[in-house]
Parts: structure tokens; sequence; C-alpha cells
């Protein structure tokens, strides 16, 4: 896993050219970068309900929506798919008068909304938005200042002295959008990295997980911001703003293959690693099922 601190100084460090407007450079180029490959490597996935109001047809879309994959509304136990319409000009004939059903048929998203046909006629029935969000800038550097306390399965971490709130938020609150993991360090920590769920105030944070490590105090940590792509592939996005900085502002063809020929290599275990969401940890061939129906049994 590498940070937004560790894949800028990399990025940096291979195009051996250092310097502060280099690394600012690098910074705008590894957000790209993270944002084309979330366009085909779809981590970036989130759910969010409403409920339907009686004879309201449209409803506001998340504020962090980029693209709708399923929009789905329950009614009692049925869980109901429409279909999409995708030109104004079909949605305007479809409604040329307004048509009141609890069960809807199609949808229409138009200026950040998501309207729906019929128009429901109660109130109460959810709709999930099942969507891709847009991709924050990555932008925060590590952080590591002075030592915190993990208790052993705990999702709270307590800070001394530290700035948790002032460095990330303006309030307390959920931190999901910036996509923070934090280190609790060796030897004291279990230098695993946990996501962070939210910041409660300068000296205290909340884990998605509880910490599995042993307790511990004044133990070394680092905050650090991560890209959505998957873990062990962070690096891909260095390799790919290599390329450009090679082609579009260093001329240097021999450098844009060299790195190109990475990104393509990563970029193809990346392939094979997210073609399902499940991993198969026995790597011998796996062996067919037989059907037990087809082979008589013996009562003993």
């Amino acid at each position: 896993m590498k940070s937004f601190t560790n894949l800028s100084s990399l990025a940096t460090k291979l195009s051996t050219n250092t310097s502060a407007t280099n690394v600012t450079l690098f910074n705008e180029l590894i957000n790209d970068s993270h944002r084309r490959f979330l366009e085909k490597y779809f981590f970036n996935e989130k759910t969010k309900t409403i409920v339907t109001v009686s004879k309201q047809q449209e409803y506001a879309l998340p504020y962090n929506y980029s693209k709708l994959k399923t929009g789905t509304l329950t009614i009692g136990v049925l869980k109901w798919t429409p279909t999409e319409i995708l030109t104004r000009r079909e949605w305007d004939t479809l409604n040329v008068f307004p048509y009141y059903a609890d069960i809807p048929s199609h949808y229409f998203i138009y200026n950040n909304k998501f309207n729906i046909w019929p128009i429901p006629s109660t109130a109460g029935n959810t709709i999930s938005f099942n969507y891709k969000i847009r991709v924050p800038d990555l932008t925060f550097a590590d952080y590591s200042v002075v030592t915190v306390t993990a208790t052993h399965g705990s999702p709270t971490i307590l800070g001394a002295t530290t700035a948790f709130l002032t460095t990330y938020l303006p309030s307390a609150g959920s931190v999901e959008h910036l996509n923070l993991w934090i280190r609790v360090t060796a030897p004291k920590g279990d230098n695993n990295w946990y996501q962070i769920s939210s910041i409660e105030s300068d000296t205290s944070l909340t884990l998605v997980n509880d910490y599995d490590g042993a307790t511990t105090s004044g133990a070394s940590y680092v905050i650090g911001q991560m890209p959505l792509l998957l873990e062990d592939y962070h690096d891909v996005i260095v390799f790919d703003a290599l390329v450009t900085y090679f082609t579009t502002i260093v001329d240097n063809k021999s450098k844009a293959e060299e790195f190109r020929a990475r990104r393509e290599e990563i970029k193809k275990m990346m392939d094979e690693y997210v073609g399902t969401k499940s991993l198969n940890v026995n790597l011998a061939r796996p062996r067919m099922a037989q059907n037990p129906n087809l082979f008589p049994q013996t009562i003993g």
C-alpha cells in the first residue's frame, strides 16, 4: 500500500528531478492517472438510500455521484430495478399525462436528478442508488506527529498532542471521502494499515475495523491518504504518470517505453486479479465438480 506521499516521492525520484516544481507537477499527474484507472477499475463504488415521497417524481442524486450502476426501489418484499431511458424526447413522450403507481417501470437521469415513471403513488418506499463516486484529489501529505495509544479489540486511536481534526476536517465527522489509513509502526505497533472511519477530535479517531495488534501506548504511527485502487497495484499510477512525463513534458522515448512496459505489466496483473472479487488461495489446478447423483451409493 502506497500513500499519496509515497507515490509522489517515487515518481519524482524515478524522473531524476526532485525539484519543488516537479513535485507539484507529479502530484497533478498522479491525480490524473488515478482518475483514469478508476474509469476502468471500478473500486469507487457507493450505495445511498432515500425514501419515496407521494406524488414526487424526481429525487436528488448523491452529492458525489458520477455514474449510476443501478437504481433499485424496494416496495415491501419486492426489489425492482426499472429500465433506463436515455433521451429527453423519450422521457417527455412517456410523461404526456401524469401517471401514478408504486412499482416503477422506467427511470431517467437529468439535471442531477433521478426521475421515476410512473410517479410514486405512496410514500415510504426505499430507493437505493448503487453508483460510482467522483474521485476526490489526493492532496494530503503523510502525517506523523508525536505518538498514539492503540488498544487491542478497540476501534479508537488516541493521540498525544496530535492535531487529527485540525489537519483533516473543519469539524468532527466522517473521513470516508478522504480514504485515510493509519499504521501503528513496529516495534510497538503491529505495522498493519487500518482505514480511518471518522475523526472525533485532535486527539481521537475511529477505525473502520478494531485494532488487532497488542495494546500499546507511546507508539509511532503514520497516517496516509491512499488511492482507491487495489493496494497491491498502487505503483501503476506512478508508472502511468512517468509515461506522460517522458512523452509530453520531457522528450525521452527510451524512458517512456521503459515505464510504459512496466505499467502494462502491472495492468495485466491487475486485469487478472479483478476478474473476480474473491480469491482462491489454492493455486493448484482446480478439479471439476462431479454430480453425486451420477454415482450409485452403497448402503453399509
